[in-house]
């Protein structure tokens, strides 16, 4: 399970903000991965998923070159053996001078091997373009609202915790709307990101688990399962083309009594 916020102030004037992107990545406790890095063969900023089938797939990426975002959100039906990476996907995306139709395109043989999934992109030139894909149903939309919260769920069906959390996001953008407040941005999204808060009833999520109870807060914890959430990310673009691109992740070997988190931070003028 993961979970996705974001705000796309083009059209907000007292906001110096154009993007804001907050997104936990939930994932076994064991599975390998690397933090958050700059690719340097290819400028692309993003971790790497060492489980995946070929070791190059991710959650999150960004290419500052392509002014590309993209997001992956599991959907936890059927799922496959044999089934190509998902995570190539992301990264397939914002390495592309491609638009993102046009992108789904070129995917249409390999997504039907794929395990079923959202994604999610954004192209920020002048303005936010805000689209999601699914294989679940070959729909690709665009969204054109202020603030979108999408998790493990088809993006028109969205989880009681993903519309709980895109409330709070439109609060902490309608107060923290200057670049002399990012800190306290920055603060406020990670305490969002964190929060154990269950949100129930769900009945879309009790449908697909009896572990319900344990999936319907934004940060998931599931010690004996060893699974949970293991990373927070935070996009700021400001409308002078300023990107802060920021990862906390919890390092291996996790140990839930005493876990170590790690930050790490870049910055871009585009």
């Amino acid at each position: 399970m993961c979970i996705l916020f974001s705000y796309c102030g083009d059209n907000d004037t007292q906001s110096d903000y154009q993007l804001i992107v907050a997104e936990n990545r939930d994932e076994y406790y064991d599975r390998s991965a690397l933090n958050m890095s700059l690719w340097k063969d290819s400028n692309v900023v993003a971790g790497r998923d060492l489980g995946a089938p070929d070791g190059d797939g991710t959650w999150l990426a960004v290419s500052p070159q392509r002014r590309k975002l993209g997001v992956l959100l599991n959907v936890p039906y059927n799922n496959r053996a044999d089934a190509k990476s998902r995570g190539r996907l992301v990264t397939d995306y914002v390495q592309c001078d491609l638009s993102i139709e046009e992108y789904i395109k070129t995917k249409e043989d390999y997504v039907k091997e794929t395990n079923q999934f959202v994604l999610v992109t954004y192209e920020f030139g002048n303005n936010t373009k805000v689209n999601t894909y699914t294989n679940s149903t070959n729909q690709l939309q665009t969204w054109e609202n202020t603030c979108l919260g999408f998790s493990n769920s088809l993006p028109d069906k969205p989880l009681t915790k993903a519309v709980a959390g895109r409330r709070a996001l439109s609060d902490i953008c309608s107060r923290l709307n200057k670049v002399a407040q990012k800190q306290q941005l920055i603060e406020e999204l990670l305490t969002l990101l964190k929060s154990k808060e269950p949100h129930l009833p769900d009945q879309e999520l009790q449908n697909r688990t009896p572990m319900y109870q344990q999936f319907s807060s934004i940060f998931v914890t599931i010690p004996e399962g060893r699974y949970g959430t293991r990373t927070h990310t935070i996009v700021l673009l400001t409308k002078t083309g300023h990107l802060d691109i920021i990862e906390g992740s919890i390092q291996n070997p996790v140990d839930l009594e005493n876990p170590n988190w790690k930050r790490t931070e870049f910055q871009f003028d585009l």
